[in-house]
């Protein structure tokens, strides 16, 4: 082993719940961004961001192993921009939420909706 770094668990849990969201938004947001246009994605998104919610939960258990439970979620705050929903925040950096990510299906600019009222389309029809 080259030092304490390098072993695992140690490395993250040293730093701060606001720069391991910082790190996690941009991958979920990539996420976000490509799989949108999938069907169902947005029970997906949903089932996402409760997996990622607990992830967090774990990886602050692991970080504060002596932390009472409601000191660990304490961090668990309403949004900033809903503030009917709570997801984990410190500070200004919040948890981004797939599932509030707009899906639509994907469609070019030819797929255009067929006009059904028009005629056959043949000159003179």
């Amino acid at each position: 082993m080259e030092g304490l770094g390098t072993y695992p668990g140690t490395s993250s849990a040293r730093c701060s719940l606001a720069s391991k969201l910082q790190e996690l938004n941009p991958i979920l947001r990539g996420w976000a961004n490509y799989y949108r246009h999938c069907a169902y994605a947005g029970r997906m998104f949903t089932s996402l961001d409760w997996y990622t919610g607990m992830r967090i939960v774990r990886w602050l258990r692991k970080k504060r192993p002596k932390a009472r439970s409601c000191h660990i979620w304490a961090a668990y705050q309403p949004s900033s921009r809903r503030p009917t929903r709570r997801l984990w925040r410190e500070g200004l950096v919040e948890q981004h939420m797939l599932a509030w990510t707009p899906v639509y299906r994907f469609r070019l600019a030819w797929m255009d909706m067929p006009n059904l009222t028009m005629s056959s389309g043949e000159p003179g029809a």
